[in-house]
């Protein structure tokens, strides 16, 4: 609950800068479940610019299974693992297609490429013949660096977000509200 708290607090600190900017994209996404990867949701500020450079902020935090307690557990053998991603980044905004673009059903594509750091905790199911529960597996977690990229699409006070993480492998879509001139 720190972490969840930590990363939306400071998410929502550094966005407020973005106050200032011409226009601005700010979306809930959602990281469905992928590979050992847990599903998850995020939130994200974009700076979105027709020329030059914007700046983003956007961040990830998993959600564990039913039954997780935030304890080990040693006794016995694990039946399934799974790693649960805690994920922010920084980086910049470019301007693909422009509001000039003779597009039918958008006003505007961006693009954004940044990098940040994350952690994959990992986590184990135990399973006895009475109940089954998740637990920390340490020996499974991955921190790092994580490289992060994607594409607004903008349309008349709104857009759409597919974006990519490299430390957690998988993408994830958002939607949310365009302020400003787009």
């Amino acid at each position: 609950m720190k972490k969840i708290a930590l990363a939306v607090s400071s998410t929502l600190l550094l966005a407020s800068g973005f106050a200032l900017a011409d226009a601005m994209f700010a979306d809930i996404n959602y990281q469905a479940k992928q590979s050992d990867t847990t599903e998850g949701l995020g939130i994200g500020a974009y700076e979105l610019k027709d020329q030059g450079t914007g700046f983003y902020i956007n961040g990830t935090i998993g959600s564990t299974p039913n039954g997780y307690s935030e304890y080990s557990y040693s006794s016995g053998s694990y039946t399934e693992r799974a790693r649960v991603p805690y994920i922010a980044n920084v980086g910049a905004t470019f301007a693909a297609v422009g509001p000039g673009s003779l597009v039918p059903f958008y006003k505007t594509i961006h693009s954004y490429v940044g990098v940040g750091y994350g952690s994959l905790q990992g986590i184990a199911k135990y399973q006895t013949w009475y109940s089954e529960s998740w637990y920390d597996l340490d020996s499974y977690t991955k921190k790092g660096v994580n490289l992060n990229g994607g594409f607004i699409l903008g349309f008349e006070g709104f857009g759409i977000n597919l974006g990519f993480n490299s430390l957690t492998k998988g993408v994830y879509v958002g939607i949310g509200l365009i302020t400003g001139k787009k």
